[in-house]
């Protein structure tokens, strides 16, 4: 990874040079500052340690292989970039084993990931997500579908229910599908990894 480490008067100015040096606009860098005092003549100066994002990109590419590798599995990476974040999707022959029970080594390739981009770029990193073919989209309409149901269970009993054990991710698309559901509310409950989502009857419907 191309790393350039510039020193000028003003932040402003750092930047500007290290932007150069990398023939690249701003928005297509990650960057961050360090204040340095002067001595009794001399000024404060700052350095500015930037380099491209796609570089970034690449070595959470190139990480991910080496860890899908020592687990002896050879898998394509397919790259995309919106503006939620940037996607590395994995195609293999073993992705059961990538994926994991309910999703447990996916999201530990995650969490792995994404600390070890952290470390190269402490701040304004891109958001690397996840995903084995079409496992997350698949996951989100089973999830949601489960959500709606079990909704309508509780509009018609007027009893809430108590979902089983989910993750951050998982726990977001039920609330975000059921904000608008007449008749429910729904709420987070419990401790990490054992935290859930309850549906509840909302009596103000």
């Amino acid at each position: 990874m191309n790393v350039v480490e510039v020193s000028a008067k003003s932040k402003e100015e750092a930047l500007k040079h290290a932007l150069i040096k990398l023939n690249a606009q701003e928005s297509e860098v990650i960057y961050n500052f360090k204040e340095v005092k002067g001595g009794l003549f001399k000024g404060t100066t700052y350095e500015c340690r930037a380099f491209l994002k796609i570089d970034l990109i690449s070595e959470a590419e190139n990480f991910l292989k080496e860890i899908l590798k020592g687990m002896g599995i050879e898998a394509n990476i397919e790259v995309t970039t919106t503006e939620q974040g940037t996607t590395l999707k994995m195609y293999s022959s073993n992705n059961p084993v990538i994926i994991g029970k309910n999703g447990q080594n996916l999201e530990a390739l995650t969490v792995i990931v994404r600390q070890y981009i952290k470390t190269l770029a402490p701040v304004n990193g891109p958001k690397i997500m996840l995903d084995v073919e079409d496992y997350k989209d698949r996951q989100v309409k089973r999830i949601e579908r489960l959500a709606r149901n079990l909704a309508k269970d509780v509009v018609r009993t007027k009893i809430d229910v108590e979902m089983e054990a989910m993750n951050s991710y998982e726990r977001r698309i039920i609330h975000n599908i059921l904000t608008n559901f007449r008749g429910v509310k729904t709420e987070s409950v419990g401790e990490e990894p054992n935290r859930r989502v309850v549906i509840k009857y909302d009596k103000k419907d």
